[in-house]
This record gives structure tokens, sequence and C-alpha cells, in this order.
């Protein structure tokens, strides 16, 4: 496979902006070598999908589309009763197994790494800065740890993940489709300008 180059190449690069002196309230990062297969079942195989689809990762396949399941480098997503997301390092690793395991009446198996810039915000001010852009609800209470949510930013489709809590403040990982991430990137420092904001080099995706 050919090696995915960052949409965001040249344009992220690492230092502080916006308060001088400050502790920065938001970080930017991009998650690096992170795949992403698609797997999408119909309604009577999706059971058996899921179980097969769970062997493979090594961890349980989510049983709603609103919490995620995650191991050390694979991360499962449930977008759609019959749709499914391998997410992480390891979803290249997996890509040739899991296209194997399912003949086509059973599940159609995409790969999707070339689809997504996947871009980790953090930081002590990261729930105010996201209310900024986003119609959720970050409050932990409601959108706890691997919580996922489909939703508009900028007026494009993405998927926000919850993905870990920090000392300097939780992470959450946001699915932006490639042709807009540049784009959205522009537009989520100048968001940041107010808090005070860090770019940091990218983020590999198994040590997230």
């Amino acid at each position: 496979m050919a090696d995915i180059r960052s949409a965001l190449a040249d344009h992220a690069a690492p230092g502080r902006h916006g308060t001088p002196g400050q502790a920065p309230g938001v970080v930017l990062r991009e998650v690096s070598g992170a795949g992403l297969v698609q797997v999408a079942a119909w309604p009577d195989t999706v059971e058996a999908a899921m179980a097969r689809l769970a062997g493979l990762a090594g961890i349980a396949a989510p049983e709603t589309t609103r919490i995620a399941t995650a191991g050390t480098d694979v991360t499962l997503f449930r977008l759609a009763p019959e749709r499914f997301w391998i997410a992480g390092a390891a979803a290249d690793r997996l890509r040739e197994a899991v296209a194997g395991a399912f003949a086509p009446e059973e599940a159609v198996v995409t790969d999707l790494g070339h689809s997504r810039t996947v871009l980790r915000v953090s930081g002590p001010e990261v729930r105010a800065f996201l209310a900024r852009s986003i119609a959720i609800d970050l409050d932990p209470a409601a959108f706890p740890l691997h919580s996922v949510a489909q939703t508009a930013l900028h007026h494009v489709g993405v998927l926000v993940h919850f993905a870990a809590g920090t000392p300097e403040g939780d992470a959450f990982d946001l699915y932006i489709p490639r042709s807009f991430a540049l784009s959205h990137w522009h537009w989520l420092t100048h968001l940041a300008e107010p808090f005070g904001y860090e770019v940091r080099e990218a983020l590999a995706a198994a040590s997230g």
C-alpha cells in the first residue's frame, strides 16, 4: 500500500500561538498512521459479522453507535446498525485479514485510510473550544470516555471521539474528510486563538 501523505504537510508546524506567556488552553495535532477500514454488513448477517470482527480485532464490537470499543492500537466504531469502522495503527495490519474474512453476501469491506484526516484536540479548555464549533453536549456526564458522535463541523460531516483523558485535559479525535482537512485546520487554529493554542508534532496512532 502506498504511504499516505498528510493533508496538512507543511501547514502544521509546531509552536505556540495566541496568548504569550500563558500555558495553552488548547493543543492541536494530527494523528499519523491511523488506518481506517469499513465493514458494512447486511441486516441478516450483522450479528455474525460483529462476532467475527471482534475476534479479528481482539476487542468486543460496539453494541451502540454512541460508544466505541478500544484496545491498545485499535478502536471499533459503529456508525450505523450494520456499518462499522476499524481505526488505529492496527487497522492497516488487519485490513487483509478482515477483507478475507467476509464473503460479499456477508459484508462489504472498504479501505478508507486515504479518506480521512484525524486531528487530536486536547487541553484544559478543550470543551469550551469545541463548544464553539459543534452542537454536542460534551460534559463528561453526557459524553463519557469513548463516546462517539457524528455531527457537522464548519458545515462538513465529521466523527467526534472522546479518545483519552490526559493530565493536561481530555483528548478528542476528529475524523475529517481529507479534502476538507486543510481548510478545517486553518479554521480551527483561528477559533483557538482566544484560548491560546499549541501545535505539536503528529501523534503516532499506536500511542493514542
